[in-house]
């Protein structure tokens, strides 16, 4: 958190529309009777919905995710480091293993494509693993709160090292509709906005291509919950089943509109 609180802090010098936590005594951690706050300032707006997803808001942030991707965090650098995996998933393990039938039925029905794409994702991924910044990496509809079209950046707790362009993809997915309700144009926007911002799309369709491992990663750890793999809650293995069936479903939506996805 207190390095995630350093890149928002100077993203924020560096003219991002975003909320880090205040600075008091040199620190953004404040220390009450034993107990550790973070304290932001008041910022009247509201959490974005699908329908608020504008041709408009898409330009907004991806010029804003541009700049992030542009500023000089050189310093931070020495202070995170970036493990991608290349290893292939253990497919059959995880089928054998399931007790959800509709679970277990989708996973058999997509079992040999995935493998394929997994394969060329790794592939992909090798080729620009060295090429990455710091950015915020979450940033979703839930991050942006706006206040008409004025967008405010929050919660940078997952802010590291990322490839930029496998970012780029990610957030114009998401802020064009994503699984739920895609749109090309949208899309196209964002990644247009992105570029006149100063944003680079260099290795773009490789980029694609290996922002599937990171989808597959996500679907392997809710599998490894379904399977009741390193966790035994009932809740959470329930949790896992329905994420399992629905990450399927946005990787074969992902798979299948990717085709309209340009740089």
């Amino acid at each position: 958190h207190v390095f995630a609180e350093k890149i928002a802090n100077i993203s924020k010098e560096n003219g991002i529309s975003c909320l880090p936590a205040k600075v008091f005594n040199n620190s953004a951690i404040q220390e009450v009777d034993g107990c550790f706050f973070f304290i932001y300032d008041w910022f009247e707006g509201k959490t974005l919905l699908q329908e608020d997803l504008t041709i408009e808001i898409c330009e907004i942030i991806a010029e804003q995710l541009a700049k992030i991707h542009n500023i000089d965090f050189s310093n931070l650098i020495k202070e995170t480091t970036l493990h991608y995996s290349f290893n292939q998933i253990d497919w059959e393990l995880y089928l054998n293993k399931l007790e959800n039938i509709n679970a277990k039925d989708l996973l058999k029905l997509n079992i040999e494509k995935f493998k394929i794409l997994e394969k060329e994702s790794i592939e992909s991924l090798k080729k620009i693993s060295n090429i990455n910044v710091i950015s915020h990496r979450d940033l979703d509809i839930k991050n942006v709160l706006c206040n008409n079209t004025i967008p405010m950046i929050i919660d940078w707790e997952s802010a590291g090292l990322v490839n930029p362009v496998m970012e780029l993809i990610d957030t114009a997915w998401n802020f064009s509709g994503g699984a739920n309700s895609f749109d090309k144009d949208k899309f196209t926007a964002f990644v247009e906005a992105y570029k006149q911002n100063g944003g680079n799309t260099d290795n773009f369709d490789i980029a694609l291509k290996a922002d599937f491992k990171a989808k597959f990663g996500w679907l392997e750890y809710n599998l490894k919950r379904a399977c009741q793999i390193e966790c035994s809650d009932e809740e959470e293995k329930i949790l896992g089943e329905n994420e399992v069936i629905r990450t399927i479903d946005e990787i074969n939506k992902f798979n299948y509109y990717s085709k309209f996805m340009k740089g």
